[in-house]
């Protein structure tokens, strides 16, 4: 179980990874996550405490990874901004 959690989060950095360097921002709808993840976002995703740059959660090392960090959910909690990090970026 906890290595097909994993590989969900692993597909997510691959595609954060794989957007043109000229792509700074990016925003996500929550249909798009799950497309990308291959099932739905736990319950949780729906808080914004879930969608913090937290290393030490595996959902968000995904995108820290892959070099993005969010800057939270919009709207009506139902999409997410990802902002690209600088090279200096930790």
């Amino acid at each position: 179980m906890q290595e097909r959690r994993s590989l969900k989060y692993i597909r997510l950095a691959a595609y954060l990874a794989k957007q043109p360097s000229d792509v700074t921002r990016l925003s996500m709808s929550f249909p798009e996550f799950e497309a990308i993840l291959g099932e739905t976002l736990p319950e949780n995703a729906r808080f914004p405490s879930w969608w913090r740059n937290d290393p030490r959660k595996m959902h968000s090392r995904a995108w820290l990874t892959a070099g993005w960090e969010t800057e939270g959910m919009v709207g009506e909690g139902e999409r997410v901004d990802f902002v690209r990090r600088s090279d200096g970026d930790i």
